[in-house]
C-alpha cells in the first residue's frame, strides 16, 4: 500500500486533481478496452482507483468496474463524478474473495507501493485472470539523455525554491516514477507484455508548469502558495517558449499467477 504521508497527500491534492493532469486519451483507452475484451475481462478491480479518470471511462465502455483506494479525498472525487462502485482499502488486503472479478488493474500506481511484489500477489488472488498493470515498459526508454532544465521544468522550479530557502524532496517529481516503473518491471518480469502506443510527442516546457498551482504536487505541498507561485513564474521565465520531444510508451503488462516472494535484505533478521 502507499505509505501513510503518499495517502495523505493524495487526500490534500484530491480537489485539484483532475485539473492538474492530462486525461488518458481516448486512443489508449480504446486500446486498453480492447486488449482486455480480447482477453474476455468483463469484470475489473481497479486498485488505486483514484478520482475515476480510468475506471468511469472503461465502465463506459461496457466493463463493470469497481475501484479501491486508501484516499477518502480521491474516492470523493470519483463518487462527485458518478462512480459507484467503490470501496476504501488498501492493495495488500483486497476485501474480496478469490477470483472475485476477471483481472485487477493498476494504471501508473505500482511505482507508489512500498511493496508491490506483495500487492500484485494479492491482485492476483482476487483476479482470475491475474493481474493488470497500465506501464511505461523498460527498455523502450531509450531516449537521449537531456539537459536537466530540459528534461523536466519542475525540478528548476525545486532549485529555485531551495534557493529560496524552501528545501522540496524532488523524487517523484522529476521522472522518478517512470524510472521506478521500469525498475520494477525488470524486478518482477511480467507474464505477457503488450504494447499498446508507441510515439513521439513533442510539448511546449510551460505545459508542465501551467499545471503546478498550489496544492495539485505532492512535492510541493509544504511550500507557502505565494513562494510557490514566484517560482514557478522564474521558471517560465527560464524555459521560455522551448520545447521537449520525447518517447511516450503506454502497454498493459499482465501477471497471470502471483510472483514469488523474495525475501528482504532490509529485513532480514541480523545474524
Amino acid at each position: 500500500m502507499p505509505e501513510l504521508d503518499v495517502v495523505d497527500a493524495f487526500d490534500q491534492i484530491s480537489p485539484v486533481y483532475d485539473a492538474t493532469r492530462a486525461p488518458l486519451d481516448e486512443a489508449s483507452l480504446d486500446s486498453v478496452a480492447g486488449s482486455l475484451k480480447a482477453r474476455g475481462v468483463r469484470s475489473i478491480l481497479e486498485v488505486g482507483v483514484g478520482t475515476g479518470r480510468v475506471a468511469i471511462p472503461l465502465a463506459a465502455r461496457g466493463f463493470q468496474v469497481t475501484g479501491i483506494d486508501a484516499s477518502t479525498g480521491m474516492l470523493g472525487r470519483a463518487r462527485s463524478k458518478g462512480a459507484s462502485r467503490l470501496v476504501r482499502g488498501t492493495a495488500y488486503a483486497l476485501p474480496f474473495r478469490g477470483h472475485a472479478v476477471d483481472t485487477t488493474l493498476f494504471v501508473h500506481v505500482l511505482h507508489l507501493l512500498d511493496d508491490p511484489r506483495a500487492a500484485l500477489r494479492e491482485a492476483c488472488r482476487v483476479g482470475r485472470l491475474g493481474a493488470t498493470a497500465l506501464v511505461r515498459p523498460p527498455n523502450l526508454l531509450a531516449d537521449p539523455p537531456a539537459p536537466e532544465l530540459e528534461c523536466d521544468p519542475r525540478r528548476v522550479v525545486a532549485e529555485i525554491l531551495a534557493r529560496d530557502g524552501h528545501v522540496v524532496a524532488t523524487r517523484g517529481a522529476t521522472g522518478e516514477p517512470g524510472r521506478r516503473e521500469s525498475k520494477l518491471m525488470r524486478s518482477i518480469p511480467p507474464d505477457r507484455l503488450e504494447v499498446l502506443s508507441d510515439r513521439t510527442v513533442t510539448e511546449p516546457l510551460s505545459e508542465r508548469l501551467d499545471l503546478l498551482q498550489p496544492g495539485s504536487s505532492r512535492a510541493f505541498l509544504q511550500v507557502p502558495p505565494d513562494a510557490l507561485r514566484r517560482a514557478v513564474d522564474e521558471a517560465r521565465r527560464q524555459v521560455g517558449d522551448r520545447t521537449r520531444t520525447r518517447r511516450r510508451v503506454e502497454a498493459l503488462a499482465t501477471w497471470a499467477k502471483a510472483p514469488e516472494r523474495v525475501a528482504s535484505v532490509e529485513n532480514a533478521p541480523s545474524p
